[in-house]
């Protein structure tokens, strides 16, 4: 048995065990088709199957990083209310192409790819072996640009969504497993065409540091990308990895939008000035320039580390447990 399908089915064990939420959550729309117009999404809706489809080849280095949470909570939500992302849940500028890239939607998470980042576009010249592309999008984006890269240039996907939703979440990373069943069957038409020395490719949600803490009562899901998520320098080495591409929006430089993420996000800042102490390339490309030319990422002079306070662990692993309510005996 290989260390991924292990590592899955220990986290099946340890939530089959546990209590479930209290309130029922629905994904997507049990009655919605696949990004190929089909019901064959159905097909993914085990934890295993779906874990599978998105994450890298068996047996190759990337298989630890590839998080196991949000598919296996799969296991725990009525088939019933489980499903692929409706086009009507999407907001109507976003349909139409009225919004401009990178601009925020508040709670909805949601930002619109260009076309020459959407499944169906030719990937970026610079995507080939040797490169570790990290593509950070909010996200449902991030899910409908991993496919396209996976599509596209026949990266290996492995998923940093290290959280659980939950009805009282604070991140609502239903939306992404949402939009990873309906791009399921596109990547399982795609896989077959992955090679042992396949870029790999980390899918990662933008959003994940949230914008507010936990309140009692709350679900605290967010989460931060940590050693378990993130490879050392010797093991990217040991790869074949000679260089990194940060793969996500440009900064509003008016800082209007409010959706608007740091680059990188910073959880990354001390890991990027890692590598590249290690003598890694570390390049930033911007989604939304059509050409997506890397360009040198310039380490701060003083990285902040990654802000670990106040977030909160599960003991099935990975993010996310309920926020108690004070004591009444408490002073405060």
């Amino acid at each position: 048995m290989s260390r991924l399908w292990s590592r899955l089915l220990e986290a099946l064990g340890r939530i089959r065990l546990g209590a479930a939420p209290r309130r029922a959550m629905s994904v997507g729309h049990p009655g919605g088709t696949d990004a190929l117009g089909g019901m064959d999404w159905r097909a993914y809706t085990r934890p295993e199957a779906l874990f599978q489809v998105w994450g890298p080849l068996e047996g190759g280095p990337w298989e630890p990083f590839h998080c196991i949470p949000l598919f296996a909570a799969l296991d725990r939500l009525p088939r019933d209310r489980v499903g692929p992302t409706h086009p009507d849940d999407l907001p109507r500028e976003w349909r139409d192409g009225r919004i401009r890239v990178g601009t925020g939607l508040g709670n909805r998470a949601a930002m619109i790819l260009p076309d020459h980042a959407r499944p169906g576009a030719p990937p970026p010249s610079w995507l080939q072996p040797g490169t570790w592309t990290i593509l950070d999008l909010p996200g449902a984006a991030a899910v409908e640009a991993g496919a396209w890269l996976v599509t596209a240039a026949g990266c290996q996907p492995v998923c940093t969504f290290d959280h659980w939703p939950h009805p009282r979440g604070v991140l609502r990373p239903e939306r992404i497993l949402a939009e990873l069943l309906r791009w399921a069957t596109t990547l399982a038409a795609a896989r077959g065409r992955l090679t042992r020395n396949a870029p790999p490719l980390w899918i990662c949600d933008s959003q994940r540091l949230g914008n507010r803490a936990g309140r009692p009562g709350d679900f605290d899901n967010r989460y931060f990308l940590d050693d378990s998520v993130l490879p050392g320098p010797r093991l990217l080495a040991g790869a074949g990895i000679e260089r990194v591409v940060y793969l996500s929006p440009g900064r509003n430089p008016s800082g209007e939008g409010g959706g608007e993420t740091e680059i990188p996000v910073r959880d990354l800042e001390a890991y990027f000035t890692e590598l590249l102490t290690a003598g890694f390339p570390v390049l930033h490309a911007d989604l939304t320039h059509p050409e997506l030319e890397p360009a040198p990422f310039a380490a701060p002079p003083s990285p902040r580390p990654p802000p670990r306070k106040g977030f909160r662990r599960s003991s099935a692993g990975g993010f996310g447990t309920e926020v108690p309510e004070p004591s009444s005996g408490s002073s405060g």
